[in-house]
């Protein structure tokens, strides 16, 4: 354990932590496979405890990191359709695509920024809003919304897990990423239950690509 908190202490304290920081939160943003939430909330916590890496760089990298992969996530809908098609062949893909894509439609905006909290639905409602030709400069918009709201509530929560075991910052780290999973459980049931209501409504009829 001793050899696992130095090495730590080490990475925490690397000047090339940020860019680290920015490149697994904007590949989590294209493939859901990074430990995006995890990576942050970590180095939040090590803000607090060793003052190292500084909050406000940690928040910006953060940020951009996030805007990146959305970006790169949107222009993947709009140029990659066999992409998007093949994920949509799993039933977990296509449910959350036909989520997407109706609020899209609907309520844009307030969808792209409730889907950042959730892993593999910000991904699906950045590629749907590519497939369905959602206005680019507004999804820009609205994902530096997202971005940042996302990034202070991991970076907060790390800091809060450092603040409250300063001795023990892993289980600081646990304890951040256990709540920030029960949250995108609790946004994710909210969101099944919204749909299941919807399944009872007419269906929306999508414009093609």
């Amino acid at each position: 354990m001793d050899s696992v908190m130095h090495l730590l202490d080490v990475v925490m304290a690397s000047p090339w932590l940020y860019l680290v920081v920015l490149t697994v939160v904007a590949i989590d943003s294209v493939l859901p496979v990074m430990p995006g939430e995890t990576v942050v909330i970590t180095a939040g916590a090590y803000a607090v405890v060793q003052s190292s890496p500084e909050a406000w760089w940690l928040l910006a990298a953060t940020v951009a990191g996030a805007l990146i992969g959305d970006v790169t996530a949107q222009h993947l809908g709009r140029r990659a359709g066999p992409l998007a098609q093949r994920l949509r062949r799993f039933q977990a893909g296509e449910k959350l695509f036909a989520w997407a894509e109706r609020g899209l439609l609907g309520r844009g905006g307030m969808l792209i920024v409730g889907a950042r909290f959730i892993p593999g639905g910000r991904t699906a409602t950045s590629l749907a809003s590519g497939m369905v030709r959602y206005p680019r400069w507004r999804f820009v918009a609205w994902a530096l919304l997202a971005d940042s709201a996302w990034a202070i509530y991991n970076v907060g929560i790390g800091m809060i897990g450092g603040l409250a075991f300063r001795d023990q910052p892993l289980l600081g780290v646990l304890l951040g990423v256990g709540f920030a999973l029960l949250v995108g459980l609790i946004i994710e049931r909210v969101r099944t239950s919204r749909a299941a209501r919807g399944d009872r409504s007419p269906g929306v009829v999508l414009p093609e690509a």
